[in-house]
């Protein structure tokens, strides 16, 4: 399974080096204050979302689908090994906003640490969410079937957002009850966002499975 690891690595190769420039840039940005850490956190989110389906696009262009299947690991480590890919994306990227989390801290102060920690914690949880629901749908349609589902599942909670912010139902008293919440209640909460898509990689990985093994090749 490692093997396939470092060849989702080695293919990704030139991608993960534009997206770490990407990061750095925004980063910088952050640092002095042109840019605030969400655009960064954003960024990362996109970045979770993208690798995967890349590792999925060169596949299908390789073919690599029909000689995978044939390898004696079996299609489960086939499926783990991309999940496993997706995993470390994640834990990279996130660790490398944490860090960058910190180094605003110190710069901006202390006061701009729970909020930093609240903007990462909620895009890694959205990110892991969208390839919870994503990478199962590769291994049903194929990558290019399932990138229009990507959009739906990034921009209508989004449009959902804001139409109940317009219909009143989300209003400035809501934001600011929870601005009056305790710092460790809503850092509770921002690490239950991030925690509960992680576990659903077990459901998403267990249907990813069921769907790989019923394809013929």
């Amino acid at each position: 399974m490692t093997g396939l690891i470092w060849k989702d690595l080695l293919v990704l190769r030139k991608t993960i080096r534009t997206y770490v420039l990407f990061l750095a840039l925004y980063s910088l940005l952050a640092v002095f204050d042109i840019f605030p850490l969400s655009t960064v956190t954003a960024v990362t989110e996109l970045i979770i979302m993208m690798l995967p389906l890349s590792a999925f696009s060169f596949d299908e262009y390789a073919k690599w689908d029909r000689y995978a299947a044939a390898l004696p690991l079996g299609r489960r480590a086939v499926v783990g090994a991309r999940y496993c890919f997706a995993l470390l994306m994640a834990a990279a990227a996130a660790l490398f906003c944490l860090l960058l989390v910190v180094l605003l801290s110190i710069i901006q102060g202390p006061d701009s640490l729970t909020g930093n920690l609240l903007s990462l914690a909620f895009c890694l949880g959205y990110g892991l969410l969208v390839a919870d629901i994503l990478l199962p749908l590769c291994y049903k349609l194929g990558v290019e079937r399932a990138r229009p589902y990507m959009y739906v599942v990034i921009f209508v909670p989004v449009l959902l957002f804001f139409g109940a912010y317009q219909l009143g139902l989300i209003s400035a008293e809501t934001f600011a009850a929870l601005e009056a919440l305790p710092e460790a209640t809503l850092l509770a909460g921002a690490g239950l966002m991030a925690l509960l898509p992680l576990l659903g990689m077990g459901a998403s990985y267990w249907i990813s499975c069921r769907f790989l093994e019923g394809k013929e090749f």
